[in-house]
């Protein structure tokens, strides 16, 4: 990251524009988010009511990120920098080692995408603070985290880890932040049209190659295209929660889809553009905020070609990361 000073707070108001978040602008955003999350747990509830289904995984995703999201604005309050170099440091860690023995490759290189986004988040908010020799630190912890994750076989995180570290060292000198955000939200959004394509335009047929990659390839179109039928005949609730592919279907908005119908799969894109909105009101530096939300913006990447959701160490740490970058020190 850039050796250049940003200022605490929202984006600098140019003439006539508009001021710093209120206090009162962040209590509406965190009852719509309230609001937002209810809406979640109650249509999973609808989906599943009269049926068979297992809605429990998703009812403890939903209270794991909250109480990620709680964690990370109480220790972000309280601890700035220590909240964020924590984590990372922990991950940079364990990755290499423990990772590989609990997790598979897809949920290893998530976290390490997360992990790089706090490190970045903290080397822009110690920056901001003089701490040049900890953002120096956190620099160097990011590209440790990102070099960690080409050790691991999941090409889609290495190509988030790598293209997050873009996204940080080219917001050192951003102001607006919300024009950046909004280009992230499109992103994941054509990371999601990109897996409806395919697997709308995916055959039914087995691909001539036979290699273990395309074995992987083959069995994710077929599963993708079969949320897409399951969803094409219950459009509306689905097939009820955790009743699709014995709760996998190797993409979070397939998944979602095929389980709760296009409501849900739509809820799931307001849940995203609401933790946008939350990183919009931080009073962390910008530099920082667009650090936190390319890693969410990473992780909804990665989670719409591999069922990263349904690990809890990424969902509580996708929470806490959010918390992290929305909190006020």
């Amino acid at each position: 990251m850039p050796d250049t000073a940003v200022p605490l707070g929202a984006d600098v108001p140019a003439p006539g524009g508009t001021s710093r978040p209120t206090a009162e602008n962040e209590t509406v955003c965190d009852v719509v988010g309230f609001l937002l999350l209810a809406a979640c747990a109650a249509w999973t509830d609808y989906c599943a009511s009269g049926r068979e289904a297992h809605p429990e995984s998703v009812l403890l995703g939903l209270l794991a990120v909250a109480a990620g999201y709680a964690t990370g604005r109480i220790a972000g309050s309280v601890l700035p920098l220590a909240a964020l170099l924590g984590p990372a440091v922990a991950v940079a860690v364990l990755a290499p080692t423990a990772g590989p023995r609990v997790l598979d490759d897809d949920a290893v290189a998530a976290l390490l995408s997360l992990a790089v986004g706090a490190a970045c988040c903290a080397g822009y908010a110690a920056r901001s603070r003089g701490l040049r020799w900890t953002a120096r630190g956190s620099a160097l912890l990011a590209l440790l985290l990102a070099a960690e994750s080409l050790l691991t076989d999941a090409t889609v995180g290495a190509l988030a880890c790598a293209g997050l570290l873009v996204v940080a060292g080219s917001a050192h000198r951003a102001r607006r932040r919300r024009r950046a955000l909004v280009l992230l939200a499109l992103c994941a959004l054509l990371a999601v049209a990109a897996v409806l394509v395919l697997a709308h335009g995916s055959s039914g047929g087995t691909p001539a190659a036979s290699g273990p990659g395309t074995q992987v390839s083959a069995q994710r179109l077929g599963l993708w295209r079969d949320a897409l039928h399951a969803v094409e005949r219950q459009p509306l609730r689905g097939v009820g929660p955790g009743d699709f592919a014995e709760g996998s279907a190797s993409s979070a908005p397939l998944q979602q889809a095929a389980e709760q119908g296009w409501p849900g799969l739509a809820l799931l894109g307001a849940a995203f553009v609401w933790c946008l909105w939350a990183l919009s009101r931080s009073p962390r530096p910008t530099p920082a905020v667009l650090s936190a939300a390319g890693a969410l913006t990473a992780l909804g990447v990665q989670a719409s070609v591999s069922p990263v959701l349904s690990v809890p160490a990424v969902v509580v740490g996708a929470g806490l990361l959010l918390g992290l970058g929305a909190a006020r020190p």
